[in-house]
Formats: C-alpha cells, structure tokens, sequence
C-alpha cells in the first residue's frame, strides 16, 4: 500500500494507490440490483433514487441534464466514508439513467473499452453450479488461467443482465 501521500511517485510516474469503484451503467436497475445484490452477494452501500445532475456529468453522458438512480455496492468491510468506499473497500456503483433508455451493450475482450471486472471467490465450482442452477449466463466455465509454483488461479465468466462480464478467479495455493 502505498504512503497517505496525495501523490506518490516512481520514477517521475504517478503510482495509483487502490482501486476507488467501477461504475457499471445497466438498463433495468432492479434486474441489476437483484443479479450483484442477490446472486453475487455484494452487499448495498447506499441507495441514490434521484441523482440529478450537476453539470460535471453532461462531459461524460450522451444525454445532457440526465438523472440517475444508483446503488453503491461493496464486497468488503463496511466504511463511513461517503458511498461506503475507502482504499480498502473499493465498490461498484451501478448507475441507471432515468428518462430514455441508455444505449449501447456490453463489450467482448477483443473490442476498445472495459471489457470486464474482476473479482476473487471462494468455491469456484460451487459459486458456478449455483448461478447456472439460478439462470446467469457464463461466457467460459471454471478452467485455469494460470498456474505457477505458488498456486493456480482458476476463474469463469459470468454475463450480468446487459452482458458485461465479470470474471470470478479462485486462488488456489500449492
């Protein structure tokens, strides 16, 4: 972990400190909410149902003056920080605009953007069994990715409702 500097440097580059969120956009905040919430197990930080915009925001979506309903998940400790988040707790905001439709659609590996999100587990095989018993989706079944002397990762791709993928890896020592 790096020191509680504002900016810490490696040769003359700027080095991140942790993950802060990723913030997922989805089209149906309930089928969202229910598939990370309820099948993933990632526990509801803080609930926005009316984000309005400040105007930061018409930099960043297709539509100008939108408002956003938003749920602010994590997958760690708890945290007063604002949205729950801290250095050692990053979240996942899932942010659904109000009013038209957001458009677009999820993207595979081999295409310009964030392709997916990664997250560890325990009990891989079982965490498959019983999402595929429940209906998701998974691009790949659990397989290894990777094996040194240390361990072996193993890890499966799960599709959320509007087809992003998260990748669940497993570490699995020596």
């Amino acid at each position: 972990m790096a020191t509680a500097t504002s900016l810490t440097t490696k040769e003359g580059c700027y080095t991140p400190r942790s993950f802060s969120h990723i913030a997922l956009s989805v089209r149906d905040y309930d089928r969202s909410l229910h598939f990370y919430r309820d099948l993933l197990g990632f526990e509801v930080a803080q609930e926005l149902s009316e984000l309005r915009a400040t105007g930061y925001e018409d930099g960043i979506s297709e539509q100008k003056n939108r408002k956003y309903r938003v749920a602010v998940l994590r997958y760690s400790k708890a945290s007063t920080a604002p949205y729950g988040m801290s250095e050692d707790a990053p979240v996942i905001a899932l942010v659904a605009p109000l009013g038209p439709p957001p458009t677009g659609t999820g993207i595979k590996v081999d295409q310009i953007g964030i392709s997916h999100f990664g997250i560890w587990v325990k009990g891989l095989d079982t965490i498959y069994e019983e999402l595929t018993s429940k209906g998701v989706r998974f691009a790949t079944p659990p397989h290894t990715a990777a094996q040194t002397a240390a361990g072996t990762i193993r890890t499966a791709f799960a599709e959320d409702p509007d087809g992003i993928f998260i990748q669940l890896d497993e570490m699995v020592p020596a």
